[in-house]
């Protein structure tokens, strides 16, 4: 128990440092990856200039200590204004030069090449290579050979300008050492943050690929839509005007021509406007205005609008719907789903079916429910039902659907905090069920 209780101690310390870091770093979707990386170098840098102010002045280097209490400041500064302000290339820039020219003047008083000034300038250009970007680090390589040489130069002809601080041979070692150490541990914090912060941000951009793969699909199923289904009905009812045009029609045939025209014009009507709600939904996203929604105030006047289609295929249509039932639910996208699947129920049930619309309390949901004893729904087209791989249907009386309300519905649904799903055998029916929650 006591183990349990430690670990679990533990396990939240480290999440909470994890996150402090995150914090001060700078997050994924606020900061650029390079910023992270800068202000994490900042912060490393900041904690090694405090442990060397200390252990210089400790084993006699006293303008050392100073050095890195003014490399301290600089890096402070550049940390407050790369996080804060978002000054990064600017940021970068000031690292680099004001690092290198205190460690040059640092490595007058360091005992010039014999001391570590060799280690922190290989150091420095490590450190920049990595913060800066990719078409400055030429610069950067040259700026700190340059650097380096002209120190090696000036120590050859005026080696007097060295001056050896170190009070003994120890202190020496210890300094070269600690140095190492400083570098390394630095080097290794460097390269684990950046490979780190380079995973997640590829994570990131797979992720992105993904959703890009997605919207491209649904972009030419739209197209497909708009190409194929679309030209289709427009077709028929040219065609229906030529002929009510051009041939001189009895009474008869031209009510039934003047009925499928109405048919056609209300299919048409029915698939641009779901082509319109899903590429507004696309281009604005999703904007969902829940209030109380009375059920049966949405359910029976649809149902009233679909009367005349049942009577005419011969369709028995019943509704139930609790008159207490209230819902939490945006008005607009509920009509929609309640819309498009009964639409469905009535094209894929044949003549002589039944349809029931029904909404129910269970527990603090309500469901909604649309059934059928139609055609079913074929097991291979069940997976992708939701979505625009579906393909095209026709209903018991050719009526075409095209996929993209179930798809609307599912979509809405969710956005509603509710559920959709179904229940389908092959030629005895299909039941659709929306399951929003009850207002309190």
């Amino acid at each position: 128990m006591i183990v349990a209780v430690a670990h679990y101690v533990e396990k939240n310390r480290f999440s909470s440092f994890q996150k402090t870091f995150a914090y001060l770093v700078g997050e994924p979707g606020e900061t650029t990856l390079e910023g992270r990386i800068f202000n994490a170098t900042c912060l490393i840098i900041i904690l090694v200039t405090l442990y060397n102010i200390p252990f210089n002045y400790y084993i006699g280097l006293k303008e050392a200590s100073v050095i890195s209490a003014l490399l301290f400041l600089v890096f402070s500064g550049l940390y407050y204004l790369c996080r804060v302000k978002n000054k990064f290339h600017i940021s970068v820039i000031i690292a680099g030069v004001l690092s290198s020219l205190l460690l040059a003047i640092n490595y007058f008083f360091n005992a010039g090449v014999v001391g570590s000034s060799m280690l922190l300038f290989m150091l420095t250009f490590f450190v920049v290579a990595i913060i800066a970007p990719i078409r400055q680090s030429t610069f950067w390589l040259y700026f700190n050979i340059l650097i380096v040489l002209g120190l090696l130069f000036t120590e050859y002809r005026y080696p007097q300008t060295i001056i050896s601080g170190y009070a003994s041979r120890l202190n020496y070692i210890i300094d070269v050492a600690s140095t190492y150490v400083v570098g390394i541990i630095l080097i290794h914090l460097a390269i684990r943050f950046s490979r780190k912060a380079y995973e997640a941000e590829k994570q990131q951009v797979e992720e992105k690929s993904v959703i890009l793969e997605r919207l491209n699909a649904e972009k030419n199923k739209l197209f497909s839509i708009v190409s194929h289904d679309l030209r289709s009905p427009l077709a028929s009812i040219q065609q229906y005007l030529e002929l009510i045009r051009e041939t001189d029609l009895d009474e008869e045939l031209r009510k039934q021509i003047k009925s499928e025209l109405l048919d056609v014009v209300n299919h048409t009507q029915e698939m641009l406007s779901n082509l319109l709600l899903w590429s507004t939904s696309q281009m604005n996203g999703l904007t969902v205005n829940r209030t109380q929604v009375h059920v049966a105030s949405i359910l029976i006047p649809i149902a009233e609008i679909y009367k005349p289609f049942a009577a005419k295929k011969g369709l028995q249509m019943e509704v139930s719907a609790d008159p207490d039932l209230n819902v939490l639910a945006d008005s607009n996208m509920l009509h929609l789903i309640v819309r498009n699947l009964l639409g469905n129920a009535l094209k894929f049930t044949p003549s002589g079916g039944f349809v029931m619309l029904k909404a129910v309390a269970s527990g603090t949901d309500c469901i909604i429910s649309v059934q059928d004893n139609g055609t079913g729904i074929n097991p291979d087209d069940q997976e992708t039902l939701f979505s625009l791989k579906s393909r095209v249907t026709f209903g018991t009386n050719n009526e075409k659907g095209v996929g993209l309300g179930l798809f609307l519905c599912k979509e809405y649904a969710e956005a509603q905090q509710g559920k959709l799903w179904f229940e389908s055998e092959l030629n005895i029916g299909t039941t659709f069920y929306v399951a929003l929650p009850l207002a309190a």
